[in-house]
This record gives structure tokens, C-alpha cells and sequence, in this order.
């Protein structure tokens, strides 16, 4: 729990431990649900500022832009030239 607190942070750390204490009063079913339920938020936000960029993109670079964005630095150019190329 530590960690939490090394975080850079602008939250006081009585609120970062008032959020900590809230969370760990959860099932770990309820904090799975809440995990997806930010992750598919997430999603939905990088998928907008991509069409907001571009409103006419094709459901394929769509797709791809949204896999650029978030698994650009898990691979290579080269491996990112190839995720390009089957998505284009």
C-alpha cells in the first residue's frame, strides 16, 4: 500500500487514503467489476479523440489506431509496420 503514496499526485493524502479505505471494503467481484468498468471508459475516450481526429476513419484503422495507442511500446517499429499492415 505503500506505493500508492509515491505516486506524483496533487490528491491530499488523507482523500488517497479515504479512496484506498472505500476500495478495500469492496468484494474482489465488486472490484473487478469496477477495474472493467474503467477500462471499458477508457476505451471509449481514446475511441473518440481517434474519430474526433478523424470522423471518417474505417472501423479497420480505427481498430489499429486504438491498438498504436496503447501497445506502441510493447513492440517494435517493425512489429507495429506489420499490426499496420494487417489492419490496412
Amino acid at each position: 500500500m505503500d506505493a500508492f503514496y509515491n505516486l506524483p499526485s496533487d490528491t491530499p493524502q488523507y482523500v488517497t487514503e479515504k479512496q484506498i479505505s472505500i476500495v478495500l471494503k469492496k468484494t474482489p467481484l465488486e472490484r473487478l467489476m469496477m477495474c472493467a468498468e474503467m477500462t471499458d471508459f477508457s476505451y471509449e475516450m481514446l475511441k473518440r479523440q481517434i474519430i474526433a481526429k478523424n470522423n471518417t476513419i474505417s472501423d479497420n484503422r480505427l481498430i489499429f489506431e486504438i491498438v498504436k495507442a496503447l501497445y506502441s511500446d510493447c513492440f517494435s517499429d517493425e512489429e507495429m509496420a506489420r499490426i499496420d499492415k494487417h489492419f490496412s
